[in-house]
């Protein structure tokens, strides 16, 4: 089974070294460069897991991930941060992230993360 990962980063630098190494384990890949692009059109096929970087300009990937659970969404979520936040953690708790990780993110853990993720939902990664 190909599983679609959905990456949401305003870096685009970030969003092509992140794509190559997903897609080289395997994985399909769909990026978006705003919360409010991949509002927009992941309702139309929404993926596995989804990546998503928190500080980012109009809406923070925290942001993102209250809009789609207070709409029902409970797509597995990856929260990434390059700053660090005490407050974050307790946040994130609140919206059922799998996993806060701080860039740069070590490649093996990302990987083993959305394995952790999709099977949380009963996919096999």
């Amino acid at each position: 089974m190909d599983l679609t990962i959905d990456l949401v980063d305003d870096d685009d630098a970030v969003r092509d070294s992140l794509r190559a190494l997903l897609e080289s384990y395997g994985y399909a890949v769909r990026d978006y460069a705003s919360a409010e692009s991949y509002l927009r059109c992941s309702n139309d096929r929404p993926g596995d897991c989804v990546i998503v970087d928190h500080h980012m300009p109009e809406m923070t990937g925290l942001e993102l991930l209250e809009d789609l659970r207070a709409h029902g969404d409970d797509i597995p979520a990856i929260i990434l941060t390059g700053r660090y936040d005490p407050s974050l953690e307790q946040r994130v708790a609140q919206v059922k992230v799998v996993a806060l990780l701080h860039k740069p993110v070590n490649d093996e853990h990302l990987v083993n993360c959305i394995k952790r993720a999709c099977a949380s939902t009963g996919v096999t990664p």
